[in-house]
């Protein structure tokens, strides 16, 4: 259905660009202008990387509209088409010169290149991005000529405190840095870029403080743990620092895509990240929050790059690998996902959620003896919260080998232990129902799940499932056709709903149900049962 959706999708975009031009000539031309484009959104909306390139490269780009222009200015930078972003860039300064993004972008990239860049700068309306932003920039503009922009540290913003502090290590000036690090230290942050960056400053400086920003770094679940203070020390470079003025502009373009972030614009969020990393390559907090915008706008595809040849003794590393194995799902690599994953787990084995994680992938790949073992592993050697995810996810491995009365048992414990998760609920009364015993536990279990999750189709078939077993065939139908109308392509809530509908007499209703189931999985699991219910009803 994805792939109908697509379709689609990219019939109707070609029917609003083709009505919105009246003229028949006109329409000719479009369609030929237009082309290429539509068929690079249709590629870009199916995830085709091949088709994305080769159709990006024949827009034609003078007849384009303000609107697709923008759009395609932020894809040619997210697609790292820098011949064409420079293009574009020039085009929409040459249509606004006061455009926004154009203008940024070219600022940066002429920092990149040692061109003069003050006018684009100038250009900048304040009221797309925080002022805080520009006046870091500035910073970093004027690093390396004599005119002085001087912050105080008792009263500044933390991120121009940041700035400016290490633009004061970088001239020299450690102890006048100190003060505005000091400054930073007095408030309340979350972020882990910025505690790398004061943990950085204060080795250098030999602070009692360092400590305090290694255990803090350490909570944000980096590849650190089993490194100690002596180690950064003499690996410094593993913590990223800012060592140039592009390294300090690509810092002002993570400080940009994180506010981005922030704010749910993906799109921006990306567009500063690639800068960001055009300015500093191997910029790995970059990289990190760069594919999670890219994952928010369904490119996550283009983030493989990242997790190539990963370094072990990267402090990143543990997130970057998460990053592999998600891609490597995506792409139904099975082989070298668990291949990636043991290697990870027989290093670090007291790392619990990727044990768990192990236990889960090959319950997916219906592998289910193997999963047992590894979640009875976990069960018996480690000591961890929220055990009933474990026996949850194990009883269902036993049931799917129809060792039920294991299988009841786990689900039974986790029941006991989390009462209120309508998914344990659901399977366990659902099994029951499979077997056609406990109609009326399953009942009061299924009406507690569906009022925990009342919208979840699949919870409210199985409630309908429960009230048709027990000869509650009015109630079946309501909740059934509610399920059905939630999730109408499911041929499994199509099936229990034409039962439904036969046992209340609507029989031509029930036969229309078990066609549709059909129609929806010609290769139905009982499709020889539907066809029989089909001939000759219940």
């Amino acid at each position: 259905m994805d792939q109908i959706t697509q379709i689609c999708k990219f019939l109707l975009l070609l029917i609003i660009i083709l009505t919105s031009h009246s003229q028949c000539k006109a329409k000719d031309e479009n369609i030929g202008e237009y082309g290429n484009y539509l068929s690079w959104s249709f590629a870009k909306n199916s995830n085709d990387l091949a088709n994305l390139k080769k159709f990006f490269k024949n827009i034609n780009l003078e007849k384009i509209e303000d609107s697709l222009l923008e759009e395609i200015f932020f894809e040619s930078v997210i697609l790292e088409e820098w011949e064409k972003a420079d293009i574009i860039s020039d085009l929409l300064i040459k249509r606004n010169k006061k455009n926004f993004s154009a203008n940024l972008y070219k600022f940066f990239n002429g920092i990149l290149n040692n061109e003069k860049v003050e006018k684009y700068l100038e250009n900048v309306e304040t009221k797309y991005i925080d002022l805080n932003f520009l006046k870091v920039i500035y910073i970093w503009k004027n690093f390396n000529n004599s005119e002085k922009i001087t912050y105080s540290y008792e009263d500044c913003l933390p991120i121009i405190c940041m700035h400016y502090g290490i633009s004061k290590v970088l001239k020299g000036e450690k102890d006048l840095a100190k003060k505005y690090f000091k400054s930073i230290e007095k408030g309340d942050f979350s972020s882990y870029r910025l505690k790398e960056i004061l943990f950085y400053n204060s080795l250098s400086s030999n602070e009692k403080s360092s400590q305090k920003y290694l255990r803090d770094l350490e909570n944000n679940d980096l590849n650190i743990k089993k490194y100690d203070q002596k180690f950064f020390e003499k690996n410094t470079h593993l913590l990223n620092p800012v060592l140039s003025q592009k390294d300090g502009m690509a810092e002002v373009l993570y400080n940009i895509s994180s506010w981005f972030f922030s704010k749910d614009l993906y799109k921006y969020s990306a567009f500063f990240g690639k800068l960001s990393l055009k300015l500093r390559p191997n910029f790995n907090a970059m990289k990190l929050l760069l594919y999670a915008s890219l994952e928010k706008l369904g490119y996550q595809f283009l983030g493989s790059g990242f997790v190539q040849d990963l370094d072990l003794e990267n402090i990143y590393y543990y997130k970057f690998l998460k990053i592999k194995l998600s891609l490597l799902e995506d792409q139904n690599k099975d082989d070298e996902f668990l291949m990636n994953l043991r290697d990870f787990i027989n290093e670090h084995p007291e790392r619990i959620e990727m044990k768990i994680l192990f236990a889960d992938k090959f319950r997916r790949l219906e592998n289910y003896k193997k999963a047992i073992q590894i979640y009875s592993e976990i069960i018996e050697k480690d000591n961890f919260k929220s055990k009933w995810k474990i026996l949850y996810s194990r009883g269902i491995s036993y049931e799917r080998i129809n060792q039920w009365s294991k299988a009841e048992k786990d689900l039974q414990e986790a029941l006991r232990l989390q009462p209120e998760d309508a998914y344990i609920l659901n399977y366990l009364a659902y099994s029951w129902l499979d077997r056609k015993k406990n109609i009326e536990k399953a009942l009061i279990l299924l009406e507690k799940a569906v009022q925990i999750e009342p919208t979840d189709a699949y919870i409210i078939d199985s409630l309908g499932w429960a009230y048709y077993l027990d000869n509650q065939i009015e109630k079946s139908v309501y909740f059934l056709e509610k399920a059905v109308s939630i999730l109408p392509d499911d041929a499994t809530l199509n099936d229990h709903l034409g039962d439904a509908y036969w046992k209340s007499n609507r029989k031509n209703e029930a036969i229309s149900q078990w066609r549709r189931v059909l129609i929806l999985d010609p290769n139905f699991k009982e499709k020889p049962v539907i066809s029989k219910k089909i001939e000759k009803g219940l």
